[in-house]
């Protein structure tokens, strides 16, 4: 995917990125592009943008959440002294804000390059530098903190969210009282006979919090689903 927009969010147009950080150019390595994302946080759709796969599958995780107000890809840079007293500069990749209020700055890298630049290093003056009306705290995810197939069932969740059945999910809460749990997705989406809405639906479902299932593994129709809250 190259520099593309998908747009989820109808005919409403969405409003601009507020990346602050001019996006890199195309090379070999990347993979920009852009998704038109609606946060309950915000009274319009807005495009945000990512510049390369490891981004785009953290963005996706990210907008998985069911506690995320705002999300703000390269948002203002941050001023700070290296280990060496030279005077630099950093972007976050995200900025993100959650429902308990707290802000979190991302930092997104592959595990082998943070380690070879020394980025570690470099995040533990930019934590010395940044003040709390920033950021409460930092985070660097590389992708070692997750599965390929987490980050796929987060952007099919984010898919499959944009066209929600509200009928389909309010049968599913009723279904569900009346199957034993553990099942399969399968089974639960035949029983909730809602036609080619019902394995979006039960999917869905698993991301709200009415089930619950590994979400590190691929979810299919043999995934074992659970009745509950994930954890």
């Amino acid at each position: 995917m190259k520099d593309d927009i998908f747009n989820g969010a109808g005919d409403q147009p969405p409003l601009p990125s507020r990346a602050t950080r001019r996006i890199a150019k195309r090379s070999k390595y990347s993979s920009r592009g852009g998704i038109v994302v609606q946060l309950r946080g915000w009274a319009r759709p807005r495009i945000v943008f990512f510049e390369s796969k490891l981004e785009q599958r953290v963005l996706f995780l990210l907008l998985a959440r069911g506690d995320l107000i705002d999300l703000w890809e390269q948002p203002p840079s941050i001023a700070y002294w290296d280990d060496e007293g030279r005077r630099r500069t950093h972007f976050f990749d995200f900025l993100i804000r959650l429902s308990s209020g707290r802000r979190v700055a991302i930092a997104v890298k592959p595990a082998k390059r943070a380690s070879r630049i020394g980025f570690v290093r470099d995040l533990q003056c930019i934590r010395a530098a940044m003040t709390k009306d920033f950021a409460d705290d930092l985070v660097l995810i590389t992708d070692q903190d997750f599965t390929k197939a987490e980050a796929l069932n987060a952007e099919r969740y984010h898919e499959f969210s944009r066209s929600r059945n509200e009928m389909a999910f309010e049968r599913l809460s009723d279904v569900v009282r009346s199957m034993s749990f553990p099942t399969s997705v399968g089974a639960l989406a035949k029983f909730l006979d809602a036609g080619d809405q019902s394995f979006r639906t039960v999917f869905i479902a698993i991301y709200e919090g009415l089930l619950s299932v590994d979400r590190t593994m691929p979810i299919d129709t043999d995934t074992a689903v659970y009745l509950g809250v994930v954890r």
